[in-house]
Formats: structure tokens, sequence, C-alpha cells
């Protein structure tokens, strides 16, 4: 739908009724006919609009190199989104989200309205934006996607923490999903950021970003923010490689230790079967006419697995 229109004063959003003379157009989720009458409207390519439908579109760039007033342009940036299975466990992917600038107006899109973008329209603090200088809020919207990043990768540090903590305690299947989601998760994001930096790279080599020094210099800033995301994505990486490697080992110990605790009961309860199969047989044996033979036996019976038992102990087998 077409979210609503907005203008910007003082860095706030003020929602406008008009949709011909507003800077900022935002559409979440469009149908097909809201798509045909912004285009047709501006008078920009479908496949700008249409594309944010696509769940794995990539990032790429148009026009951006024009003045606006020449042609509209195109950055499709992938952001990250947080979703929960069907198993009740949260899973981070990314979507595209168009930002489309045209002669007086800004156009957003995307199918799932980023957390940042409603904080903005809400006028939320730390949230100011400016839609009347479109470089700025290109820049605006590049820098929260990165910014974006980063908290949920520190939120995917944090469940590797916890899984290492708990890793060595638990044998059930669960910590396998939660390792799987996490390493979905990141596929996901080192793919969208590797493909989100062509884009910064482009930005800084045109014109139109390097005239005022307040918005190269945030153009820098948005690229730092980037790298970031980038190196704590191998960072993690890392982690959950060893943690996977880890697990396989605990999960082979602990199937290793299981088998020495059943082999070692095994034999501790042969002994009697031995001694009792032995005074089974129809030959003549000791203690067969004493009185209590039975009890002798099994107080030997007893003797002996206490004995093996204290040997298997000390070999560490129990």
């Amino acid at each position: 739908m077409i979210h609503s229109y907005y203008t910007t004063t003082n860095g706030k959003v003020v929602h406008d009724t008009e949709f011909t003379h507003v800077e900022w157009l935002h559409l979440s989720n469009p149908t097909s006919d809201e798509i045909n009458r912004v285009v047709k409207h501006f008078g920009f390519p479908k496949d700008y609009l249409s594309s944010v439908l696509d769940p794995d579109e990539v990032s790429r760039h148009e026009n951006l190199e024009l003045d606006e007033s020449e042609s509209s342009s195109l950055a499709l940036f992938l952001y990250p989104l947080k979703v929960t299975s069907n198993s009740s466990d949260t899973e981070y992917v990314t979507r595209p989200l168009a930002v489309i600038m045209t002669a007086k107006t800004v156009i957003t899109a995307a199918v799932h309205t980023p957390g940042f973008i409603s904080s903005m329209i809400d006028n939320k603090p730390n949230f100011p934006i400016s839609s009347a200088n479109q470089e700025r809020f290109l820049l605006d919207i590049a820098w929260h996607i990165s910014s974006d990043y980063i908290t949920y990768l520190k939120e995917i540090n944090a469940k590797i923490e916890t899984l290492e903590d708990t890793i060595t305690k638990t044998s059930k299947n669960r910590q396998l999903f939660v390792l799987m989601s996490l390493q979905k998760s990141l596929v996901y994001f080192s793919t969208a950021i590797e493909s989100n930096h062509p884009i910064f790279k482009r930005l800084k080599a045109i014109e139109r970003f390097n005239t005022d020094k307040s918005i190269l210099s945030f153009l820098h800033d948005v690229v730092i923010e980037n790298q970031q995301a980038e190196a704590m994505i191998r960072q993690s990486n890392k982690m959950l490689e060893q943690i996977s490697a880890i697990f396989s080992s605990v999960i082979s110990n602990n199937l290793n230790n299981i088998m020495k605790v059943l082999t070692s009961i095994t034999i501790v309860l042969t002994i009697p079967n031995i001694i009792g199969a032995l005074w089974g047989m129809n030959v003549t044996l000791p203690f067969e006419d004493t009185p209590g033979a039975f009890w002798i036996l099994c107080f030997i019976s007893l003797a002996i697995c206490g004995l093996t038992v204290w040997i298997l102990r000390k070999k560490d087998y129990f």
C-alpha cells in the first residue's frame, strides 16, 4: 500500500495529503495498481518498484551519476529483517529496499517497512530526517541499514555466547537447530553486505555526493559502518565454525563416554553370570557339600564385582 506522503521540517516528518507535492513517498508492500500509478506519475522504469517484491533481488544502482532533474535514479539496498520461524526461533533474513530519487520527491518502497523508516515516520528521537536534501536522505537510509546490521550481529553474537555456555550441557537437537539458524542468518547478511558495498563505492565517485563536505563526511561514516558490519560477520562466522567443530567433538565424546559406561556395566554384570554358569554344571565342584554354599558364591561374586568396579574406576571407565 502507499503508506503516506511526507515532507520534513527541521528534521521532523510532517504528513501530507497531496500526492503530487511531497518530498517523500513511502510504499509498503505495494500492489500492482499502486506501482503503476506511481510509475505513471513520476515517469521512471517500473522495475524500480517491482523489484522490491522479489525477496531474492540483489543490490543495484541506476543513474546515480545523473542529477535528479535529468533522470530518476535508483539505489536498491538489502536491509536486515528479523523473522520468527515455525519453531518460534528467531531468524534473520534480508529483503530489498528501493530508494528512488526523482526531480522533487524521494520514493522508498519495501514489502516490510523497516523499523528505522517507521521510527522516522513517527518522529522518534535519534531519527531526524531531511527529505529535501535527497543525497543526505539516501545516505541516512544507507547508514540506518548498516547500523541495523550491526545491531542484529550483536544479537547473533550474544546468541553464540549463550550457545557456548549450553553446548556442553545438553545433548538435545535444539542446539543444532539454533546453530543452523545462526549460520543461515550470517550467510544472508554476508551476501547482502557484499552486495551493498559496490553502491557505496559508486557513491564516493559521484560528483553530487562530493560537492558538499558534510555529505562527503557522512558518506565516509556510512562506509565505515558497513565495513564494521563486514568485520563482525567474519568474526561471527569464525566463532560459529569453531562452535560447530566443538559441538561435533562434544557429541562424539559424549557418545564415547556413554559407550564406555555401558561396556563397564556389561563387564561387571557378566561376572555373576559366569560364576553361576560354572557352578551350574553337572560335575563335582567346590563347596557343593558345604552348608550355605549359595551365599558363599554370592559373596565371592560380589567381591569380584567390587574389585572389578574399583579397577575400572581407576581406569576412568566409570
